[in-house]
């Protein structure tokens, strides 16, 4: 009964929290007879004190689901496709919001050094001149980093992790991957913002794949292996991490053209014939979809600004709008 209320809640075409949730209480009667749940508040209280042990079965429930309904589009090829993407939501400016979303001021100030002249004396600073008035930018307010798992080949939102507006999609990503049973041959497939070492090492290390688009930022060797290897093997190996004596990381360098310029891409699957480049370019291309999703969520679905006015209820307000 409280799923069944929670997603009618996130479905309602009334915009308001309160609003919603009675609208949501009436259908659920009409459609499923009594629901235990009379209110608002009662909605809330229940989600907050039970969304930890509902989310884990529904969401494997809801995985099996999309397997068997949609067979076609479950994998591609031999994989099944995550893409992987970060992206910001509104909240509302309240004190208990600010504090869990936004970042802390540090109010340390600088000491600045005071420049000396030759007689050894402190030289004044001259003010400049300026008849422009000059205005502090106003503070962002509150803001949800949400790191979204989504399913390329259905185009559906496959897993999620939230936390404030300076969190690390890499790291919030790496928590899912700890915490998920993702099934066998998953290929991750992120952007530019997706790279390093340890945070690649974290994903081979737990058995999974992964295609990241590199830039410039990132440096490869080639050519330290002691076997005859075919074009397109490298190796991320940063000086610190030879120090320290720790292997390289054997990678497959990927390049295309995407209709604008040169596209590389990297990958720890070796094999040309699970991962060919033509297929690789496909999944890259697609992956696309998950600023779609975003877009659809904040536009469509209207959650550009999340109404919840305390942490709490912003979370569930998010979750479970994911989740209808």
């Amino acid at each position: 009964h409280l799923v069944q209320v929670a997603v009618l809640w996130v479905w309602s075409s009334k915009r308001l929290l309160v609003e919603s949730a009675d609208d949501a209480i009436k259908d659920a009667v009409k459609l499923f007879g009594a629901t235990g749940i009379e209110s608002y508040h009662t909605l809330i209280g229940a989600l907050k004190k039970y969304s930890n042990q509902i989310l884990p079965p529904l969401s494997e429930r809801m995985h099996q689901l999309m397997a068997k309904t949609d067979q076609a589009n479950f994998r591609i090829g031999l994989w099944l496709v995550l893409a992987v993407d970060g992206s910001r939501i509104d909240a509302c400016r309240t004190l208990p919001n600010e504090l869990r979303f936004c970042k802390a001021k540090n109010n340390k100030k600088k000491a600045k050094k005071k420049k000396k002249n030759k007689r050894g004396r402190t030289a004044k600073k001259r003010k400049p001149v300026s008849k422009k008035k000059h205005y502090d930018p106003q503070p962002v307010g509150p803001q949800v980093w949400l790191t979204l798992l989504w399913h390329v080949g259905q185009r559906l939102p496959w897993s999620w992790k939230i936390g404030p507006s300076y969190s690390s999609e890499r790291s919030h990503l790496l928590e899912m991957i700890e915490r998920l049973e993702l099934p066998e041959n998953t290929l991750i497939c992120g952007d530019a913002g997706f790279v390093g070492y340890d945070f690649w090492n974290a994903i081979d290390g737990e058995g999974h794949r992964f295609l990241v688009r590199v830039g410039s930022n990132c440096t490869f060797l080639k050519q330290l292996g002691r076997i005859r290897e075919h074009d397109g093997i490298v190796y991320c190996w940063p000086k610190e991490k030879q120090r320290r004596k720790q292997p390289p990381l054997m990678l497959r360098l990927l390049r295309f053209h995407d209709g604008r310029g040169e596209v590389y891409l990297v990958t720890n699957e070796l094999s040309n014939r699970k991962l060919s480049d033509r297929q690789a370019s496909q999944i890259y291309r697609r992956r696309w979809g998950v600023e779609v999703q975003f877009r659809s969520l904040k536009q469509t679905y209207d959650r550009s600004k999340l109404l919840g006015r305390t942490p709490e209820v912003v979370q569930q307000e998010l979750t479970w709008s994911l989740v209808g």
